[in-house]
């Protein structure tokens, strides 16, 4: 049975099949009106299924939890907030768990003679209890350890805050104020991030080797051409060239107490979930801005061999340039939770310069991404699939006015000069992805097909447990762990063209 943590991936991935639907039957007039019910239902079931297994999965983790602490425990349904099932365990066993009852009935030497258990089978079994793994390299643990009332560690030596330390009376101050429970609401209120995009722009495929190897046609001299009758047929060349990609690592860990898995399952759940996503948040800033190994050598990396705004240009201010410690996401960006990653020389294609102190006006950044878009067409025959831009710079574009104050864009109230038009972002019909990923002023157009950019795996995400790394045993803790590994192979540089927007 699928995780938590991975089910709700599999909903993220329904909403994003989801819009991409939307964007398809707004974009395909073709497509008839029983296509567009088969796939709606089809995303209907899937969101049914996945919505049940969560629901079970959580479930399951509670009546674990209850099991776990003994007495009498109680299973909550995490969308209603009523109990599901009641657990009883006989009074006297009610103080031990599942582990501690097994190593009783092993010490009982008449239960160890029945069923064949001797001293070495004693302790092999002891220890199988313990799954052994590596130190996790990151921030120290005492950080964010999770134990006691859920409080986090207010000690150099990473003790647990105690129960005199909530600082928070849930009641209110009446004369029967204790006698009034509160409304506890189930679940945790998420923390939102902004969501992740390129994972929908680049394909991936599935790698057993840590090092990746292929061919590229380097250089080739066609002299096909007209002979005469017995004429001496001309020569033409190629040579290729060898190009290389290594798989990198990205990991996270956290450290929660025994007292927090037994008594709020809830709290486990949302921490694998959080893990997990850590990653995925950290993977897509690897995909695009990462260094190279022990990460990912990020699409950014082939900067040099992007496309540039060439002598051809129509609408360029400057061609290329290079600009020094550039952050992927910016500093200060809401919602990234994530690790930036500094870019300490970056190759610029395009230079838009605003007039005097200004931002480039709308429409001269318009022109001039039209013009990346022939850049691209004109390197690799293809036309781009997506401008990639943060937001604030999409806006910019999309609010721009003309000189009688009307806006340039017809999709303003979704009506304007008799032209109605959906909610799909385009520019000159070439989609735009908008992501605070991308720092203002930097806007990354290019073809993200499998002919020219892919994601290795060389594994997902995985997540382990153990209670036996350095004192975890002895303090009542456990760690929990997930990495994934994977790199980027750009097969085409010159499909991608980066845009600068100066104030003047």
């Amino acid at each position: 049975m699928a995780t938590s943590a991975q089910l709700k991936t599999q909903l993220r991935d329904v909403e994003a099949r989801l819009g991409a639907f939307a964007k398809e039957f707004e974009e395909n007039p073709e497509i008839t009106e029983d296509e567009k019910v088969t796939a709606w239902k089809g995303l209907q079931d899937d969101f049914t299924r996945i919505r049940g297994q969560l629901g079970r999965c959580e479930e399951a983790s509670e009546i674990e939890a209850a099991l776990v602490k003994g007495g009498i425990g109680e299973a909550v349904d995490t969308k209603t907030g009523k109990p599901v099932q009641k657990f009883e365990m006989p009074n006297p066993l009610s103080k031990y768990g599942r582990k501690h009852l097994a190593m009783l009935a092993l010490e009982d030497e008449g239960f160890a003679a029945l069923i064949g258990v001797n001293d070495v089978t004693r302790k092999a079994i002891e220890h199988s209890f313990e799954i052994g793994v590596k130190t996790p390299v990151g921030n120290a643990e005492s950080d964010n350890v999770m134990g006691d009332l859920l409080l986090p560690s207010t000690t150099s030596g990473g003790g647990f805050t105690g129960p005199s330390a909530i600082g928070q009376n849930p009641f209110g101050t009446g004369a029967f104020a204790q006698g009034i429970l509160p409304d506890f609401r189930p679940g945790i209120v998420e923390t939102l991030f902004y969501q992740l995009t390129l994972a929908d722009l680049i394909s991936s495929f599935a790698t057993t080797s840590p090092n990746i190897s292929y061919l590229t046609e380097k250089l080739d001299n066609f002299q096909a051409n007209q002979v005469n009758e017995a004429g001496t047929f001309p020569f033409s060349s190629l040579s290729v060239g060898r190009s290389y990609a290594q798989i990198g690592k990205v990991a996270n860990a956290m450290t929660i107490s025994d007292e927090a898995i037994a008594d709020a399952a809830t709290l486990y759940n949302f921490v694998q979930g959080r893990l997990l996503l850590g990653v995925e948040r950290q993977e897509e800033v690897q995909i695009l801005a990462g260094s190279g190994y022990p990460g990912v050598g990020g699409l950014l990396s082939f900067d040099a061999s992007f496309t540039t705004a060439g002598s051809g240009s129509l609408y360029n201010g400057s061609t290329s340039t290079t600009v020094s410690n550039v952050a992927f996401p910016a500093s200060g960006t809401l919602g990234s939770g994530v690790l930036a990653q500094t870019i300490t020389s970056l190759s610029v294609g395009r230079v838009v310069t605003g007039a005097g102190t200004s931002y480039p006006d709308p429409l001269t950044v318009s022109l001039n991404l039209k013009d990346a878009a022939v850049d691209i067409e004109l390197a690799v025959f293809q036309s781009p699939t997506a401008h990639i831009m943060h937001p604030r710079d999409w806006q910019r574009l999309e609010t721009a006015q003309d000189a009688n104050q009307q806006f340039m864009n017809p999709r303003i109230f979704g009506n304007v000069y008799g032209v109605s038009r959906g909610p799909v972002k385009s520019l000159w019909g070439v989609p735009v992805v908008t992501t605070p990923l991308m720092p203002a002023g930097y806007i990354l157009t290019g073809w993200f097909d499998p002919q020219t950019v892919q994601v290795a795996r060389r594994q997902g995400i995985q997540m382990q447990v153990t209670n036996s790394n350095e004192s975890d045993f002895i303090q009542g803790k456990v760690t929990v762990r997930a990495d994934s590994r994977l790199g980027l192979l750009c097969y085409r540089p010159t499909a991608f063209e980066l845009t600068q927007l100066v104030a003047g």
